[in-house]
């Protein structure tokens, strides 16, 4: 049986939104700092080894051929900001573009200062449909709906791990979703193991995971589907 209630946004979930939230809004500002921050390996390993190399230089060949050195190095900087910026920038505004979405999304969540607390009890394991990128989950809500994360392999998602470690299988979960972004932030599992399903069945192509997901519904990460836990699970069967 699946329960939601409206809590207050944890203090530490608060400080990851505020530092989402605080992102510069302006693309020169953005890529400004993402250059002289050294957030590039070639810009971080040439922050490093330009130094050590001038030292050196100063060391056995003396001042004028430091300086001489130095306006090389100056020279070559320049045309490389010409040349490689002109291939990075639109990376550069793409992520910019994603850190802007997620400043919108986490100050919107801030303002609502509210999350959403669920907590599950699982009857029975729940159902896994593994795919390239992470997993498809679904478990039994009961009163003839069932419960959908999508659940990513990228190292972003909380709940990655916890599948890893095989404790998807407790008897017990929680979870806290943000109001607007409708991310889940925090999960946890608890209580007494469930016989586990069969191994996963892998979602092969991309036919396949088109087919299942309007056949769902195109449902959020997070959703309740309205249809029976096992009705769910033999229709995706049946698009493998």
């Amino acid at each position: 049986m699946l329960t939601t209630a409206r809590v207050d946004i944890p203090g530490t979930v608060s400080a990851r939104l505020k530092q989402t939230a605080s992102y510069s809004d302006n693309v020169n500002d953005y890529a400004r700092e993402d250059l002289l921050g050294f957030r590039r390996p070639v810009a971080a390993a040439f922050a490093l080894l330009a130094p050590l190399t001038l030292a050196f230089i100063h060391y056995s060949g003396g001042l004028v051929m430091t300086a001489q050195v130095a306006t090389i190095i100056a020279g070559l900087v320049g045309c490389g900001l010409v040349v490689i910026g002109r291939e990075e920038w639109p990376n550069i505004v793409a992520k910019f573009q994603s850190c802007v979405s997620m400043k919108r999304k986490a100050i919107a969540d801030l303002r609502c200062g509210f999350g959403e607390a669920s907590f599950l009890s699982n009857g029975r394991a729940p159902r896994v449909f593994s795919y390239d990128h992470g997993v498809l989950i679904f478990a039994d809500a009961g009163d003839f709906k069932t419960l959908f994360f999508d659940i990513a392999n990228d190292g972003t998602d909380p709940r990655w791990e916890t599948y890893q470690r095989g404790e998807m299988n407790h008897r017990v979960w929680r979870w806290l979703r943000l109001p607007v972004s409708r991310e889940i932030v925090q999960f946890s599992t608890e209580g007494s193991r469930l016989v586990p399903c069969d191994t996963p069945q892998h979602i092969r192509s991309i036919e396949a995971w088109e087919a299942i997901n309007l056949a769902l519904g195109e449902p959020l990460d997070g959703a309740i589907i309205h249809q029976p836990f096992d009705e769910m699970v033999e229709g995706v069967e049946r698009l493998l």
